[in-house]
């Protein structure tokens, strides 16, 4: 049996993608994110946490259960 949705992302891929859309749209919610760019929903929020974590991306809470999502302090390569 054969499904239309297209084969998820390599974590690098979006990784790489999600600071130059946040550079070029600036803050956005986990939906702002993965709306435009067409990736899941899950595989954004993978992707934040992993570059929250060394300091690429903040997160602030905006009410519960959302955050607001911006490039963060000072990037880290």
């Amino acid at each position: 049996m054969r499904t239309h949705s297209q084969p998820p992302t390599a974590p690098r891929t979006v990784d790489g993608k999600m600071p130059g859309v946040l550079k070029k749209n600036g803050a956005q919610s986990m939906e702002g994110l993965s709306t435009p760019t067409g990736i899941g929903w899950t595989q954004v929020f993978m992707s934040m946490d992993r570059l929250s974590r060394i300091g690429k991306v903040s997160l602030t809470p905006v009410r519960p259960c959302e955050y607001r999502i911006w490039i963060g302090g000072l990037l880290r390569r």
